[in-house]
């Protein structure tokens, strides 16, 4: 799908719906709470699911179905977790000699995976509204106890 990605109902009801497209009245509101903890994960896994699992919970935009989407985080983050650290240990470069004797200073190969992971935690913060930026764009406040999507077409009556 080409154009920049849908915007949900209630940032398009926030922001005062600019583009007037019509609203989707039966959008589905999955209930509030913490998904379970994958089986699979590893100790540390399961540390920063709970942690950032609870915050997120704590800002009210958590729902149980978004376990799957916050696994892809803790995963991502796990994974750059791991390669900072063999980073640390061994240096960002190291050196090689070619045949002809010449010495070239090559880039770790945990750079490039470390790089590729910290994109996936960039985009999945932003899912979750965790960079001060996507922040802005979010809308939590009053979800627990009111539908914005309700308040408005009641505005509207």
């Amino acid at each position: 799908m080409s154009g920049p990605p849908r915007t949900p109902t209630h940032l398009r009801l926030v922001k005062g719906n600019p583009s007037k497209r019509s609203i989707n009245k039966d959008e589905p509101k999955p209930a509030v709470g913490v998904p379970p903890t994958p089986k699979h994960f590893n100790k540390q896994e399961k540390y920063w699911f709970k942690i950032i699992s609870e915050r997120l919970n704590s800002m009210g935009v958590l729902t149980v179905i978004d376990g799957m989407a916050l696994e892809l985080l803790v995963g991502a983050y796990v994974e750059w977790r791991r390669h900072r650290d063999v980073i640390d240990q061994e240096g960002d470069s190291y050196k090689t000699t070619s045949s002809d004797g010449s010495v070239m200073i090559r880039p770790h190969p945990q750079v490039a995976m470390m790089a590729d992971a910290w994109k996936r935690i960039c985009k999945m913060q932003a899912e979750f509204g965790m960079t001060p930026a996507s922040r802005s764009k979010v809308n939590a406040k009053g979800a627990e106890t009111a539908d914005p999507l309700e308040a408005f077409l009641n505005k509207r009556k």
